[in-house]
């Protein structure tokens, strides 16, 4: 990779990087081959292996400066020249996120999730896009165009490296030829399949999968996107000529789950819309649901369209009741309304092509580039110092309130102005060169990437710590301003002391209207804050186009979020985590499902289309019989009454004491985290103990 990329020293950055992916591909060690349907599989990248330098999907170009350092100080002398000539050579090449300061980096930093248009990829083959690259590369001579013949002449270099390593696999799939038995038959079909695909257009769905797993590797295993779509048609053409059964079908699409669970993978919507309105759901969405019981990834998303089969819903809450977690639900009508609403330009054709990367961040499948997340605001941070600077001289709850709503626009001004130039620095530096091939519009516009290439460009922003915001204001309203029982300055010197010898004001603070039990006084609250920042980011626009959009997406950062922000008025100590979701601070809403589901659903969701994620937890008791109609109604309520998205964790109070008490026992539990589902051997000991102390609702 580091060869590569200084083989050109006075190449565009461009180059150096196409030609540094180039040299990895065609030298890089490959996988075995065990028998699997999929080649590559298991945990496995052609970019990260072991490396110094190494490439991201997300942050490119990667230097870890340290190891480079460490290493100029080991070895031979030959060893010890080399990474020293490499430390002084790239140690100070910029990295993504630099210019985004960390406490407005919640969730990220500039990270950037992606789909390819594997629909495309599948139906045309690569063979047509080296057709697409000479002939933009003829017309940009034609036109004596340096610059744009320099973006063909930089593609057609990695497009060379996918040959080679394409090559090499198929070499090395044909020196693993078993001598005889039943992994013959899988090992042939394989190799018939791979000798196709990617080059030429699929024409099965097995030659499709091949493909698609292929180029997801190639692309360093992140999104698929809407999956069921690419391949939907393949799948059922397949099942009606008699060349593949469900079941065979479900095992195949299992074998691509447990990669990307190898891989740690991301995300893959399912079902929703087509653009005339229809059901978009096939017998591939069902398929999907079905090989994803008991695991962790991919993140499912199953979006839920007010015509979507009862048998979906069914299957998708079968899944979640094995205890994994996917898929989450998405309410499809909504996601709609709010993308047209955010002025993002996207076209009706492309309207219901809307999927989700990473977590959950909102993007249009194989052509858009989405900063997710490019950076994000911890409320209760910004709360903690405007109470502060301005708690003790604000005579009245409103002043108070509009110091806050000060230092929140504040806060945003400055964010949008950090993210849109580190989206430049990424630009200038690190430039991404296989999706500027497989990203649409990047090569036909002659575009890179991250330079604006992509059809759509905006930047999602996470929101975090809403809950303890909103029962922090419903506190001090009532304990300082409405029944004074405290003065502000008695507050502030329990706040600095962790409530040290405050214990009773702890309690009582607990005791104020809490968010997320249908209480107006805190509700109130909590719509305010959300509509103060969530209308503040739609005010900006990132350098490389399109809209901030808003998104509350903690996956496992809202332990970490909390230990530099002290004692807050909800009564949370200094140092504790802070809420895991849009949803109640955990353990908080203590009224029943219906009276969370008001409260969150006040949220004005529609202006935060970058996702707000929602935990709930219910009994295993709500998937069968009447506790599953009860649920299904609760689900179609909240989505009725505004809600974006919920995702569902189901583990026994019993099982979580134990897993905390003996993590060692329970590795391969599944919970839901955030925006995902994680192993129980994976968390902290803070977010086991969150996890633990949410609210298992029964009815």
């Amino acid at each position: 990779m580091a060869a590569g990329f200084l083989e050109l020293p006075d190449a565009t950055s461009l180059r150096r990087m196409a030609r540094a992916l180039r040299r990895q591909l065609e030298r890089a060690r490959l996988p075995g081959w065990r028998g699997e349907a999929l080649y590559p599989s298991g945990a496995f990248s052609w970019y990260a292996q072991d490396s110094a330098i190494s490439f991201s999907y997300s942050h490119s170009l990667v230097v870890n400066r340290n190891e480079l350092q460490q290493r100029a100080h080991e070895g031979d002398d030959e060893a010890r020249a080399t990474y020293a000539e490499l430390a002084e050579r790239l140690g100070d090449y910029p990295q993504v996120g630099e210019p985004i300061d960390p406490d407005i980096s919640l969730g990220g930093r500039n990270y950037t999730h992606s789909i390819l248009n594997y629909g495309r990829i599948v139906r045309e083959g690569l063979i047509e896009y080296e057709r697409r690259i000479e002939a933009g590369l003829t017309r940009a001579l034609s036109l004596g165009n340096e610059e744009r013949a320099d973006f063909y002449v930089s593609m057609a270099d990695l497009m060379a490296g996918i040959r080679a390593v394409h090559s090499r696999s198929l070499e090395e799939l044909k020196a693993l030829r078993p001598e005889n038995g039943s992994s013959l038959p899988a090992w042939e079909r394989l190799l018939e399949a791979l000798c196709r695909v990617p080059w030429q257009p699929a024409r099965t769905f097995y030659e499709a999968l091949v493909c698609v797993n292929f180029m997801y590797y190639l692309d360093g295993c992140d999104n698929l996107g809407r999956f069921d779509q690419d391949l939907g048609s393949l799948y059922e053409a397949d099942l009606i000529a008699g060349q593949l059964d469900e079941t065979e079908g479900v095992e195949l699409v299992a074998q691509m789950w447990a990669n990307m669970d190898a891989n740690t993978g991301w995300n893959v919507a399912i079902g929703g819309s087509k653009s005339d309105g229809s059901s978009a759901s096939n017998r591939l969405t069902l398929a999907c649901l079905r090989a994803a019981r008991g695991r962790r990834r991919p993140n499912l998303a199953l979006r839920i369209a007010q015509d979507t089969p009862e048998e979906m819903l069914d299957a998708a809450l079968d899944s979640i009741a094995s205890g994994c977690g996917i898929p989450a639900l998405y309410n499809d009508s909504l996601y709609l309304r709010a993308i047209r609403e955010a002025h993002l330009n996207v076209t009706p054709e492309d309207l219901p092509c809307f999927a989700f990367g990473g977590c959950t961040e909102l993007m249009i499948h194989g052509c858009s580039n989405v900063g997710s997340l490019d950076g994000g605001i911890n409320l209760p941070w910004v709360l903690s110092a405007t109470l502060r600077a301005h708690l003790a001289d604000s005579p009245t709850f409103e002043a108070f309130w509009e110091h806050l709503a000060e230092d929140l626009r504040a806060t945003v001004a400055r964010l949008a102005r950090q993210v849109s130039q580190a989206q430049e620095l990424h630009a200038h530096y690190q430039p991404q060169p296989v999706r500027t091939l497989f990203v649409d519009d990047c090569l036909d516009a002659g575009i890179e990437y991250n330079a604006g290439g992509a059809r759509y460009n905006w930047s999602v922003i996470n929101v975090g710590g809403l809950g303890n915001v909103a029962d922090s204001l419903a506190a001090l309203r009532e304990v300082i301003y409405e029944r004074r029982e405290l003065t502000s300055v008695a507050l502030l010197a329990a706040l600095e002391s962790d409530f040290a010898g405050h214990e009773a004001l702890r309690q009582r603070l607990g005791q104020c209207p809490r968010y997320g039990n249908d209480q107006p006084q805190a509700d109130e609250l909590a719509q305010r804050v959300a509509k103060t920042v969530f209308e503040e980011l739609r005010r900006y626009a990132p350098w490389r186009g399109g809209r901030f959009l808003p998104a509350c997406l903690m996956f496992a950062t809202y332990a970490a979020a909390g230990e530099p922000v002290g004692a807050t008025p909800d009564g949370r100590r200094a140092g504790e985590p802070i809420a895991d979701s849009i949803g109640a601070v955990q353990g908080r809403d203590r009224c029943g499902p219906t009276a969370l589901i008001r409260s969150v659903a006040s949220i004005p969701q529609h202006l935060a289309p970058g996702t707000l994620v929602t935990n709930f937890r219910f009994a295993r008791s709500m998937f069968a019989g009447e506790g599953r109609e009860k649920l299904k109604d609760l689900i179609r309520t909240y989505f009725a009454l505004g809600g974006l998205q919920m995702q569902i964790t189901v583990v026994d109070q019993r099982v979580l004491h134990e897993a905390v008490a003996h993590p060692e026992r329970y590795g391969d539990l599944i919970v839901r985290i955030g925006g995902y589902s994680e192993y129980w051997r994976n968390l902290s000991q803070a977010l086991r103990q969150t996890v633990l102390e949410r609210t298992e609702h029964e009815t």
